[in-house]
């Protein structure tokens, strides 16, 4: 090893050889930091002037509002103002969500109200004196409306640390029951004194207390358990007591509709009518009216079924049809004639009286404010759009076309999607995907999607009308293979890879490999035992996979630690299996990079891996904190990698390891336009959700197509000096007379480094000693030779 006095003699030495001294006009008292080995890894020499490329101001990103208003509804009830109107209740989901009130014969929108905090509800019941109780999320809130003063009262969260209430029901007494996620708890709101009695967690895998049902005959809570199991409780009020009625053989993940009529438990599981005796607890047999045979279940598309009427109780089938169960005889079978709710599946239902008859009103359909009336009396049907009010939606995803600029954005739960214009800043609304979890464009103007829910994979042309192949159903894997949400979609050569996470209650998410030519799909899953494929990225005829230790929806993690694996998508062997980053919960983006490492970004920290071996390269925190497997993006801009992570927008210059966050939140998603501006979905302060489409545009890079190698080339030769950017897009390599121009000869190349080299340290941006090495590489050189 040299010492610093061998190693100044040698530097002036050499140059003093080459005629540098004169040359340059250097000084012989240079000397570099330290004792320094030969040849002089980049890695052990000290970085010249810290040079941050700039400081996030206030607000990088630009506001660009709401691109997608929407209408999304979970359930609705039907009740009676104090002035004799009846009217349909409904909360569309979105950020300080309202109750809508709208009169059911005028079809006009009488009243809007905000439930402060709520950005949705999926419970809503009506009790005896009109008022109207609403469960929301994701603050798991209780309101109570009041028709007689036009007010909400927030009754507060009657669970702590739960963030969803499910399945309303009440009691003569105008009490309400309901169950709550994530704790599966069900309990009693006392109307009359505020009083709540907690029955307590359920059960203790399952998260889901999905539906609930009061029995007026017996003073019995029936509560339905969700995922992976269905399950059936019934509770004694008075007692508190807890008793497991599931049916025998049940193979349903859900109860996620239970109703009462005529002592009979009526309960959607998975997609099935199942009535259960509330007496007895046993399931019922009872008869299809089509073809004259005893059943014990029948097929149910709706949430639950409607209060008793003439008739029965009503609900739709899997065809949409209106159906009822008689309760006098106990068959089911579509009503006569045969009629069919074209909005939708009914998601909410009320009896009125007109002329002394009872006749069915109720919602269908989640996204339209679709509304029915039926007349069981003479079988009528007549079906309307009821004019409920559209909210700024909250965004799922975004992707930018590289043809046209124009960025993508899908809705969260409606899944719906717009196409932004940035060149018009307006909006328009296309084709409806379904919640949209993963998407990429295939090369040809065609567009991979990965939906939830069913785990499906579409192919879509957007410049093509909607048509039965279009978008075009690939597979779904729910049913096949348990998996759910495709969270990451990538399409290479004559394949798409997809990552899914498993289906609610279960582990193991899953690797399926899609061939173009042929249409086959195959599925490998536990790639990575319990976890969920969260990220891929090609390599040669293999691929590299990051996990996250997330199971399916209603699941506790098994696993600790996230894993990068390469895996050969022809026979779903793993190849290797590293943990680049230890203790990391999630691996959620990869991506490669411009010095031929895996790039990734797990839990905050950056991270490469040498794609041969999975070698960790590199460790570059940005923030620290545990994210999941859709937090994350990652984006190469000539040596700059910026990312989102963790609501924060982040630029990581990659020679100097130095990140800058340019937001420190409200972020998620990252797509960038031809034109080099980024776009992001902003989640406005004050908001659950993100609403609102944003932009970033990055300063003009002044160096395009950066050298961004570790150290200094000057032609063929390695000055060992650190590589770095000086100002934001040019390298101190970039600065450099280029070793590619037309040079008359070598000693003008060698001259012209020199007169830049001069420069460059008296404006402070290299030190004597890197001017001196980077001297010797050019006259080393074959520039101009």
């Amino acid at each position: 090893m040299f010492s610093r006095r061998q190693f100044r003699h040698a530097l002036i030495t050499v140059a003093a050889a080459l005629g540098l001294l004169a040359l340059g006009g250097l000084r012989a008292t240079a000397s570099p930091p330290g004792d320094l080995p030969h040849p002089f890894p980049s890695e052990n020499w000290p970085l010249g002037p810290a040079t941050r490329p700039f400081a996030p101001t206030t607000d990088v990103v630009k506001n660009l509002g709401s691109p997608v208003s929407s209408l999304t509804i979970m359930e609705g009830a039907v009740g009676r103002t104090p002035d004799g109107r009846d009217v349909v209740y409904a909360v569309p989901a979105g950020e300080n969500a309202r109750l809508n009130v709208v009169d059911l014969h005028s079809r006009e929108l009488l009243r809007t109200v905000p439930l402060p905090g709520a950005a949705g509800g999926w419970a809503i019941v009506v009790v005896p004196n009109g008022d109207v109780y609403l469960g929301t999320y994701a603050n798991a809130h209780l309101y109570r409306y009041s028709p007689v003063t036009g007010e909400v009262t927030d009754l507060g969260q009657p669970i702590p640390n739960q963030s969803q209430i499910y399945g309303l029901t009440a009691d003569p007494e105008g009490n309400v029951y309901a169950g709550t996620y994530p704790n599966a708890h069900a309990f009693k709101y006392d109307a009359t004194t505020g009083e709540v009695t907690d029955y307590g967690s359920l059960d203790p895998v399952q998260q889901y207390a999905r539906s609930t049902v009061y029995d007026p005959d017996h003073n019995k809570l029936f509560v339905g358990v969700s995922t992976p199991n269905a399950r059936l409780l019934r509770i004694d009020v008075a007692t508190k007591a807890v008793e497991d009625i599931t049916p025998p053989g049940t193979t349903a993940k859900d109860f996620i509709d239970l109703d009462y009529a005529g002592g009979k438990v009526f309960a959607n599981a998975s997609s099935r009518l199942v009535v259960v005796d509330a007496v007895t607890g046993e399931q019922v047999k009872y008869t299809d009216a089509t073809t004259g045979q005893q059943v014990m279940d029948y097929p149910i598309a709706a949430r639950g079924v409607s209060a008793a009427g003439p008739g029965g109780v009503y609900f739709t089938d899997n065809t949409l049809r209106l159906t009822h169960y008689d309760l006098d005889t106990n068959t089911v079978g579509p009503v006569t004639p045969a009629r069919t709710l074209t909005r939708g599946a009914s998601i909410g239902y009320g009896w009125v009286t007109e002329n002394g008859v009872p006749v069915l009103y109720g919602l269908a359909g989640n996204y339209s404010g679709g509304t029915f009336r039926y007349n069981p009396a003479d079988g009528t049907l007549a079906q309307w759009s009821s004019p409920f009010q559209y909210v700024p939606s909250p965004l799922m995803h975004e992707l930018a076309d590289a043809s046209t600029g124009k960025v993508f954005v899908n809705v969260y739960l409606n899944g719906s999607t717009a196409i932004y214009d940035p060149a018009t800043g307006k909006s328009a609304v296309t084709t409806r995907q379904g919640q949209v979890e993963g998407w990429a464009w295939d090369g040809h103007g065609k567009m991979y999607v990965g939906i939830y829910p069913y785990g499906r994979l579409s192919l879509w042309d957007p410049t093509q009308p909607d048509s039965a192949t279009n978008p075009k159903e690939l597979f779904s894997l729910v049913d096949s293979d348990h998996q759910n949400r495709p969270v990451s979609v990538v399409p290479d050569g004559d394949h798409v890879y997809v990552g899914t996470t498993p289906a609610y209650g279960e582990y193991g998410g899953a690797l399926t490999v899609y061939d173009v030519p042929t249409g086959v799909h195959t599925v490998y899953r536990n790639l990575v035992a319990d976890q969920t494929i969260a990220s891929i990225v090609p390599d040669g005829n293999d691929v590299w996979l990051g996990s996250s230790i997330e199971g399916g929806q209603g699941t506790d993690p098994k696993a600790t630690e996230a894993h990068l694996v390469k895996v050969d998508p022809a026979t779903g062997q793993v190849l290797t299996d590293v943990v680049p980053v230890p203790g990391a919960a999630s691996i959620n983006e990869l991506i490669d990079g411009p010095d031929g490492n895996v790039w990734g970004l797990a839990d905050g920290i950056v991270f490469a891996v040498d794609p041969a071996t999975g070698a960790v390269q590199r460790l570059l925190p940005v923030f620290s904190g545990a994210t999941g497997s859709q937090d994350g993006a990652l984006s190469w801009r000539d040596g700059y990698l910026y990312g989102v992570t963790g609501g924060r927008l982040f630029v990581l210059d990659i020679l100097s390891g130095r990140s800058t966050i340019l937001r420190d939140h409200g972020l998620n998603r990252l797509t960038q336009t031809p034109d080099g501006t980024y776009y992001t979905l902003l989640r406005p302060d004050g908001y659950i959700n993100p609403t609102n489409l944003a932009s970033y545009t990055p300063p003009v890079d002044p160096c395009p197509q950066s050298d961004v190698r570790p150290t200094v080339w000057t032609g063929n030769i390695d000055s060992h000096v650190q590589n770095r950017f000086l100002t934001y897009g040019c390298t101190l390599t970039d600065v450099l007379p280029s070793a590619k121009a037309n040079w008359p000869s070598h000693s003008a190349y060698v001259a012209a480094v020199g007169v830049k080299v001069r420069q460059l340290e008296q404006d402070g941006s290299i030190e004597h000693w890197e001017g001196v090495l980077i001297l010797v590489a050019a006259a080393r050189s074959n520039v101009g030779k």
